[in-house]
């Protein structure tokens, strides 16, 4: 084969990882060092959001399985990735964090150079006994000491040091299973959300990534259906449907007759082998 017929084969079975046609090879730098800091919130459903630092050839795909996310659940945090998924160096996305991923205290297995200092950002009105207490079941005292402070007065944005997180990222089982939707679920979605919309029917390549071992979750890609519907994606050479959500556009990158990208889950129920075929589309704009 050529190099240059080679070279666009690679192209055609590589792994974008949903990102402006990058591929999943390892990045060059880590995705977290020592060096590094995570700024942690808590949203109004008293969830636990770090701010990762984006680093070269990180994607959004690659930071989800770091992280032990589905790429949906990394678009539900990261709204703005749904229809622009490039990300930019020294950029920051929101990763929510189970309570067992935060070490709050050293111990004697503790090594420094595995781990990444994770910091608080205080809120308006907040006090350090609420943030302790409420947030982080932890002693006043403990966080006075560690981030030496004088009183226990703080102020918005002001940065407490609450512990620490592996660089080795979050395995997948730490976060609390949920029920993925079902083919039949998105399927009665498709019928109610046809009111007040236009259907569009299309046929072109799907592709997925054959080599995931991510389970459960029904989405897709697509240039053009209206984000948060679901898509009907039929495969001619098995006879079988499936219904998807759609959470984001296909990056750039992707050849033209690339019409959708789909989740493992969703390729697999469509007995797909290889990681690009044929499929005829219906979707809602």
């Amino acid at each position: 084969m050529k190099p240059t017929l080679l070279f666009r084969a690679f192209l055609l079975c590589a792994w974008p990882a949903f990102a402006s046609g990058q591929t999943t090879t390892p990045p060059t730098n880590p995705y977290l060092t020592p060096k590094d800091s995570l700024f942690l919130t808590v949203d109004d459903d008293g969830r636990k959001v770090v701010q990762h630092p984006v680093k070269a050839k990180q994607t959004l795909f690659s930071l989800a399985k770091f992280y032990g996310l589905s790429l949906q659940e990394l678009y539900e945090h990261n709204p703005e990735f749904q229809t622009n998924p490039t990300l930019k160096t020294g950029a920051r996305v929101k990763i929510p964090v189970p309570n067992m991923a935060i070490k709050r205290y050293k111990n004697k297995s503790f090594v420094a150079a595995k781990h990444t200092p994770l910091f608080y950002v205080v809120q308006d009105g907040e006090t350090l006994y609420q943030i302790c207490k409420r947030n982080f079941d932890m002693p006043v005292d403990s966080i006075v000491k560690r981030n030496k402070l004088k009183t226990n007065n703080i102020s918005p944005g002001q940065l407490l040091l609450i512990g620490w997180m592996a660089t080795d990222g979050i395995p997948a089982e730490w976060r609390q299973s949920h029920p993925p939707a079902t083919t039949n679920d998105l399927k009665t979605s498709f019928e109610k959300e046809k009111n007040g919309r236009k259907e569009a029917s299309t046929s072109g390549v799907c592709f997925w990534q054959r080599d995931s071992n991510e389970k459960g979750d029904l989405y897709a890609l697509h240039r053009e259906a209206a984000l948060g519907t679901s898509i009907s994606v039929y495969n001619p050479m098995t006879k079988k449907t499936v219904f998807a959500k759609v959470i984001g556009r296909v990056p750039d990158g992707y050849e033209k007759n690339v019409e959708v990208i789909l989740s493992p889950a969703a390729a697999r129920s469509l007995g797909a082998r290889d990681p690009r075929f044929f499929v005829k589309v219906r979707y809602l704009k």
